[in-house]
C-alpha cells in the first residue's frame, strides 16, 4: 500500500512539475492533485526536494534500461539511434527536470551530488558505447582519449539538453523535435562512421 500511495504522489507531481514548473508548485498542491492531506504525504514525503530526488531516482532507472545492450546484439547505428530517440521520449516525460536542472541543483546540494556522479557514470558508459561500436565497425577509432572524451561530451550536452534548447525557442517538443534531435546526433557521429551501417 506504501509503494502505491508513494507512486500516487510522484505521479501527482510530475504532472504539476510538468505543466507548471516546480518553482510554483507546494506540497499542498501535490497532495491536493493526489487526493490526500498533507500530512499523509509527509508521512512519505518530508518535502518537495525529496519527491524531486524520487523522480530523479526513476528517471535513472528509465536511463540504465534504455541504454542496456539487449543480450546478443549487434552494434548498429540504427541500435544506437534508437538509444537516442529513447533518451529523448524520457526528457519529455520529465521535462520539468531537464527545464528547471540547475534551480534544482542549485536548490538541493543531495540532488547535485547525485546528478553529477551519474553524468560522470553516464559519460563512461557512454564511451564505453563509442568503443564497443568501434568494435563492431560502425564507428572508425577515435584516435586517443581526449578525442574520444571530446565526442562523449559533445553526444552527452545534445542528449541532455536537446529538448531545453527546443522549448526555450518556443517549439512544443514532440515526434518532430525528436527526429531533428536524433539527426543532430548522427550529423555529430557522420565523420566518424566507417562504410555502411550494419
Amino acid at each position: 500500500m506504501s509503494n502505491d500511495t508513494k507512486t500516487r504522489i510522484l505521479n501527482a507531481a510530475l504532472k504539476l512539475f510538468n505543466e507548471q514548473g516546480t518553482d510554483t508548485v507546494t506540497t499542498n498542491h501535490i497532495a491536493e492533485a493526489a487526493q490526500m492531506s498533507p500530512g499523509n504525504l509527509y508521512y512519505h514525503y518530508r518535502n518537495k526536494a525529496e519527491i524531486v530526488r524520487a523522480l530523479f531516482e526513476r528517471i535513472q532507472g528509465e536511463w540504465a534500461a534504455n541504454y542496456a545492450m539487449p543480450p546478443a546484439t549487434m552494434p548498429s547505428l540504427e541500435l544506437m539511434e534508437a538509444m537516442v530517440a529513447g533518451n529523448f521520449d524520457i526528457q519529455a516525460r520529465y521535462r520539468f527536470f531537464f527545464r528547471d536542472l540547475t534551480l534544482l541543483l542549485n536548490a538541493d546540494p543531495e540532488l547535485a551530488a547525485a546528478y553529477r556522479a551519474n553524468r560522470e557514470q553516464g559519460l563512461g558508459n557512454t564511451k564505453f558505447l563509442i568503443n564497443l561500436f568501434i568494435e563492431a565497425g560502425v564507428l572508425k577509432p577515435v584516435g586517443d582519449a581526449e578525442a574520444l572524451d571530446d565526442i562523449a561530451q559533445l553526444l552527452w550536452l545534445i542528449g541532455d539538453f536537446w529538448l531545453v534548447f527546443k522549448d526555450t525557442g518556443g517549439s512544443k517538443f514532440g515526434k518532430a523535435e525528436s527526429a531533428q534531435g536524433v539527426r543532430v546526433f548522427r550529423r555529430i557521429l557522420t565523420p566518424h562512421l566507417k562504410g555502411k551501417s550494419k
